[in-house]
């Protein structure tokens, strides 16, 4: 499977986009992984095709690999350890996009300017900087938050898991980079490298006897460091400067458009995560552990709408496309995981048997539920990235704001009510909320 996205990252990289970047090693031209400019770029909707064909390779593979964890983790850990684990790797994410002050969206934004873009040296100085102050926040948030439900570290514990802040947020905005200059293609396949080295570190781990939470903090964290080795010496291959410069004006434009963005990444992840908090918070870190089996398998739709995003932001921001040239590919990517989703809803019992055990059988249900609630997130994900790809970032945050609001008053009041069934059909309510939002905005835009 490697020297498969190894020949997929290769044909990313044209000689033609690796000699234009060449040419200008400083502010590389947005030519993306087709070697494709806008006025030689070929009918959009198949490039369009070819671009996330290889994007859903690579993050099927990354799915894969990020499922084997979940696996791997609940066995070893059983119900209760494996609830520990998710918050704390929750908990990480939460800080990523806390800490990455929306950099990541605006570093997409600036680094392709048509005038005067952000230097590549001044966006990975300023990731130096929010990974420093992810892993302060991760040890802060460690030794408060965590004993409030209930969760207590040791001291080798709280290092592994600020070490793993640290890697997470800069692996992130590393790969982001890639996606900024158009190369999705490239990123995902050094997402998908690292889901395998996630799995394969978590492999050895369990191998060894493992049955705590440090031990599997410490694997993902060697993961993740050598996520951010390959995703640096891919941006140089390509003719990126990957020299950090702390240059403040530039991190001050950066930093200005991060807001929104901001605003988007936390208010999409409280949707997302923040009923785990709520399920241990009402239930038990072991209903969390169920909880969290229930959802691996349905965010594995994610991969098509999160890889069809990547070539339809970029495309946009370049001005290269329209949204309307991305009509057709909506509706087959939606088509698709109505397809894929009733196969998984009709098998859910047997996947959660054979995968995870009959501790895990409560699962079932909320799985399900959770199927139905990936569609309304797919609607999201397509036309979020058509609006701030067209630098409408605040109007995708509305529809995130509009989630939330919908989340958190769900998850209040069904999560006591009906357990973990009721957290699952809270993300229903707040996904299709997200998607019915931002394609209300969209189609008002093409309307005008």
């Amino acid at each position: 499977m490697v020297p498969v996205l190894v020949h997929v990252a290769r044909t990313g990289l044209t000689r033609r986009s690796r000699a234009l970047m060449a040419r200008r090693r400083r502010n590389p031209p947005p030519t993306d992984e087709l070697g494709a400019t806008p006025s030689r770029r070929q009918t959009i909707d198949g490039g369009l095709f070819r671009t996330t064909r290889g994007i859903v390779l690579a993050k099927a593979v990354s799915g894969a690999g990020s499922a084997g964890v979940v696996v791997v983790t609940a066995r070893q850990l059983a119900p209760e350890g494996r609830g520990v684990f998710v918050l704390l790797f929750t908990l990480t994410t939460f800080a990523l996009f806390a800490c990455g002050l929306g950099v990541n969206i605006s570093g997409r934004l600036e680094l392709v300017a048509a005038d005067d873009p952000v230097r590549s040296g001044d966006y990975l100085g300023l990731t130096c900087a929010l990974t420093l102050l992810q892993a302060l926040v991760c040890a802060l948030l460690a030794v408060t938050l965590l004993p409030l439900l209930d969760v207590r570290l040791s001291a080798s514990t709280v290092v592994a898991f600020t070490l793993l802040g640290g890697s997470v947020i800069a692996g992130y905005l590393i790969i982001d980079a890639l996606n900024a200059y158009g190369h999705t293609v490239p990123a995902a396949v050094v997402d998908a490298v690292a889901g395998l080295l996630q799995l394969a570190f978590v492999l050895i781990v369990a191998a060894l006897g493992a049955t705590t939470v440090e031990p599997f903090l410490a694997a993902l964290f060697g993961a993740y460091a050598l996520e951010i080795v390959l995703g640096l010496y891919v941006l140089r291959r390509i003719g990126v400067p990957i020299r950090p410069h702390y240059h403040w004006p530039h991190w001050l434009r950066l930093l200005r458009r991060g807001p929104s963005a901001m605003a988007i990444q936390l208010g999409q992840l409280s949707i997302f995560k923040i009923d785990r908090y709520l399920v241990a918070l009402f239930l038990s870190p072991a209903a969390v552990g169920v909880y969290s089996v229930a959802a691996a398998f349905p965010e594995l739709l994610r991969i098509a709408p999160n890889a069809m995003a990547q070539p339809v932001f970029y495309r946009l921001a370049s001005r290269s496309a329209s949204v309307r040239d991305f009509a057709r590919a909506r509706r087959l990517c939606l088509a698709l995981m109505v397809v894929v989703g009733a196969v998984i809803a009709l098998a859910a019992p047997s996947i959660v048997s054979i995968a995870f055990g009959p501790e895990y059988s409560g699962a079932v249900t909320p799985l399900r539920l959770l199927l139905v609630a990936e569609l309304g997130l797919a609607v999201f994900y397509i036309d979020g990235a058509s609006l701030s790809g067209q630098d409408r970032v605040r109007e995708t945050a509305a529809a995130v704001v509009a989630g939330v609001v919908v989340a958190v008053a769900s998850y209040l009041v069904l999560i006591p009510a009906f357990g973990i069934n009721g957290a699952a059909i809270g993300s229903i309510a707040a996904y299709f909320t997200m998607g019915l939002v931002a394609r209300i905005y969209l189609s008002r835009s093409e309307r005008a």
